[in-house]
């Protein structure tokens, strides 16, 4: 298992490595890491990052309706639908995991009047948890007093799921496997989606719903069934969902917060960085040319698209989120973050966890369940989103 990266210097030393490279703004997009003294071309919004995310889902849905419709020759009918679905779910996942999460914390503009149209309008269309609901599990139980218990939704879900403590890594790995393919997970997971939508939900919420439920009706009927499946069905339901349990399994620990252990320490301790790339070879020479091709591919088929899928935006360093829930500026997460990190290492106190590389992250989380004594759950209540 490669696990977090051993206090701060070493982690900086990773993402210091990228300056022999050009377009600094770009790998601290890609990793996610910022360098302390790097000075930022512009000051970011939130509302260049909701431009951003739509955009997203739009060169998305052009690509893969574009690879049924237009595209001839099926080897760049394939690339193209692969891409076009990258940006799709990508861009979906966007959407719900970063702008309207930071829509419900209020944190989009200052107007919460704006913020609830804003999400109420984005959760409609990609049929996801209203804001109300969410705002209720998410920011009074999952940062509240409820992290790392039974109540919390998002620990329950991790559990019913069958991803409990106890179990051989090898036996998570499976179940991770099994869950990603299996159609009762993406059934249900759907089926809860829907029913968000329409129980429970205010009248003006309800037909919001229904006219969009329409909507897609008319659109798969005229469009037909090839191009509902590859630009809708796919990238917007399976794939999103698949993407989803991948990034709520990795955010977290998700141990049971032990007897005496405070709240906020529970955060602290099981929050994770997901920073994302691998450190620069040293320099050009001819005997480093294997090293950059296999660091190319590495960032190119690894690093980039689980950027894009699973730690979207302010993801990345979630942990920080934890922290410091209240900050606006969210969009200013990785300078943020950085600042605070580099005080606690001068002053002795670096607590972060660290990881490079999701798939890292990935195998420590399910290290650390696999490590943990077994805990007896009956059937908790839970939300995927």
């Amino acid at each position: 298992m490669r696990g977090p990266v051993k206090g701060y210097p070493q982690s900086a030393e990773i993402r210091q490595s990228y300056q022999i490279l050009p377009l600094q703004g770009v790998w601290t997009w890609l990793t996610g890491k910022e360098l302390l003294d790097r000075k930022a071309m512009w000051q970011s919004s939130s509302t260049e990052m909701v431009f951003w995310s739509l955009s997203w889902v739009a060169i998305g849905v052009v690509l893969t309706a574009s690879s049924v419709e237009f595209v001839q020759a099926l080897p760049l009918q394939v690339l193209c639908w692969l891409i076009g679905a990258l940006f799709a779910t990508s861009g979906a996942r966007y959407i719900v995991a970063t702008i309207i999460h930071h829509g419900v914390h209020g944190h989009l503009y200052k107007s919460q009047k704006v913020n609830k149209a804003l999400c109420e309008i984005l959760s409609t269309l990609f049929i996801v948890q209203p804001y109300e609901s969410y705002r209720q599990f998410h920011v009074y139980e999952h940062h509240g007093r409820e992290f790392s218990t039974f109540e919390d939704k998002d620990l329950a879900a991790i559990y019913q799921l069958g991803f409990t403590p106890g179990k051989s890594k090898s036996a998570l790995y499976a179940r991770l496997v099994l869950t990603l393919i299996s159609p009762k997970f993406h059934l249900g997971f759907f089926y809860g989606r829907l029913k968000s939508n329409l129980i429970g939900v205010p009248f003006y919420r309800l037909m919001m719903s229904l006219a969009w439920f329409a909507t897609l009706g008319m659109i798969g009927y005229f469009a037909g069934l090839a191009v509902t499946l590859l630009v809708l069905v796919l990238p917007f339901v399976v794939l999103y969902q698949m993407a989803s349990l991948i990034h709520l399994l990795t955010e977290h620990v998700w141990l049971v917060r032990k007897a005496g252990e405070s709240v906020r320490d529970s955060h602290i301790n099981n929050c994770l960085a997901r920073f994302c790339g691998s450190k620069c070879p040293p320099d050009f020479s001819v005997k480093q040319w294997g090293n950059w091709t296999k660091w190319v591919a590495i960032h190119l088929f690894l690093h980039l698209p689980c950027r894009m899928l699973f730690v979207q935006g302010s993801l990345v360093c979630h942990d920080w989120h934890h922290r410091y829930g209240s900050v606006r500026q969210w969009y200013d997460y990785a300078r943020l973050r950085e600042i605070h990190a580099s005080k606690l290492s001068a002053e002795d106190r670096y607590d972060y966890i660290d990881i490079w590389g999701l798939h890292n992250a990935l195998d420590y989380v399910l290290s650390s369940l696999s490590n943990e004594a077994e805990v007896e759950i009956e059937n908790l209540e839970y939300r995927l989103n």
